[in-house]
């Protein structure tokens, strides 16, 4: 969590249902699209059918489960997926860091399909500018969407950010210095995204290329054409030697990347839509220190789109002392001139029955202190969520 002394702030939760609007597929959608694209890979993308065929052999046997490739929980296969891929249970066979070649065919046709549905910021969607550009220095969004669209509808409206918890000034020997000084928003993306690249390899291929006295630079459809993708370090200025996003980078011009083939040399860094995703987040470890006194000395805080899938049901907890702490300390209070708004959640409940249901999977949520935008991210729960409902 940034370090915010005594400054306003407030907190955006963002799920699937925030790109909704924008024509981004929710998690099933997704599934179906992968599944409808993979026939028409070639090579080791195959590994994709006999990895399925293992798994549906796997609830068989276990489970006495006998179900086709149509009806497969997609997050369950991504789990079974990463248990395999995290054990190393093919030993000498595993085949790469970002995951086994089914993992990685649902990683980059996820980052294909993405990237093909991101507006242009001359397309962007007036509701998405509207947000972004009703954000605040010192506010920050924690999203769990693997889109960019957040990043373009900021860009397009001039509006400074960082995608890192802490920026510094300096480093010491006792740690580093914050620096507060620059006005922008904090996004960070737990889950990824689709335009991340790790060069950990690469940088390795480069050195050792050094050491064996070869000029030039390893091909890579990545790193080998920076300029051509606009690709930029994620991080800036001074960090710290350990700092597990070192090697982080951004593709700026992620369409273009996309239409290239990359299956196999170059894997978007992503947590897979897997109920185990949190064995791989240690990448992400400082975007979620401090998390559980978020919310006590903000001023507004607001969730979009976030329905709390089965998948993630470790986001359970952190949302529960997220909003705890939002809802119950200094609550009517006047703290340094400012009060606490109402909670505001915005999900797609078509009828009083899902209303019902979707406060159930909220039940720690104090719903005389919230307003529940039911018809999902419109111009009305925009400016709930800006704190702004009045403004025509």
């Amino acid at each position: 969590m940034p370090s915010l002394g005594g400054k306003r702030f407030r907190v955006f939760v963002l799920g699937a249902g925030f790109s909704k609007a924008a024509g981004f597929p929710l998690g099933l959608e997704l599934w179906h699209e992968v599944r409808r694209r993979v026939p028409f890979l070639a090579g080791r993308a195959s590994k994709f059918d006999h990895d399925l065929e293992n798994y549906l052999r796997y609830k068989e046997d276990c489970f006495g489960l006998r179900i086709g490739p149509n009806e497969v929980d997609f997050e369950d296969f991504m789990r079974y997926l990463d248990i395999e891929h995290f054990l190393g249970m093919r030993g000498s066979d595993t085949w790469s860091r970002a995951g086994n070649e089914a993992t990685v065919v649902v990683k980059t046709l996820i980052g294909e399909i993405l990237a093909g549905l991101t507006p242009a910021p001359a397309n962007i969607p007036p509701l998405y500018l509207e947000f972004a550009d009703g954000l605040q220095p010192d506010d920050f969004v924690l999203t769990f969407n693997y889109d960019i669209l957040l990043e373009r509808a900021l860009d397009a409206v001039r509006k400074p950010y960082r995608l890192f918890p802490n920026r510094y000034s300096s480093l010491t020997h006792h740690g580093a210095v914050v620096d507060d000084s620059k006005e922008e928003v904090v996004v960070l993306k737990l889950h990824g995204s689709i335009d991340w690249f790790d060069r950990t390899d690469y940088t390795w291929l480069e050195e050792r290329r050094r050491k064996d006295g070869f000029g030039g630079n390893p091909p890579d459809p990545v790193f080998a054409h920076e300029k051509e993708f606009g690709v930029t370090k994620l991080l800036d200025g001074p960090r710290l030697p350990d700092d597990p996003l070192d090697q982080m980078y951004r593709v700026r011009h992620i369409e273009r990347l996309y239409t290239t083939p990359i299956l196999f040399f170059a894997t978007p860094w992503l947590l897979s839509p897997s109920p185990t995703k949190i064995l791989y987040a240690a990448t992400l470890r400082d975007f979620w220190h401090g998390i559980g006194a978020a919310g006590v000395l903000n001023f507004g805080m607001s969730i979009i789109g976030y329905s709390l899938p089965p998948q993630d049901e470790y986001a359970r907890q952190v949302l529960h002392a997220i909003v705890t702490n939002y809802q119950q300390e200094h609550w009517d209070e006047d703290v340094s001139g400012f009060r606490k708004q109402p909670l505001v959640v915005v999900d797609y409940c078509r009828d009083a029955q899902a209303v019902a249901a979707f406060k159930a999977r909220y039940r720690f949520v104090n719903w005389d202190r919230a307003i529940l935008c039911s018809d999902g991210l419109n111009e009305d729960a925009v400016r709930h969520a800006l704190g702004r409902p009045g403004v025509v």
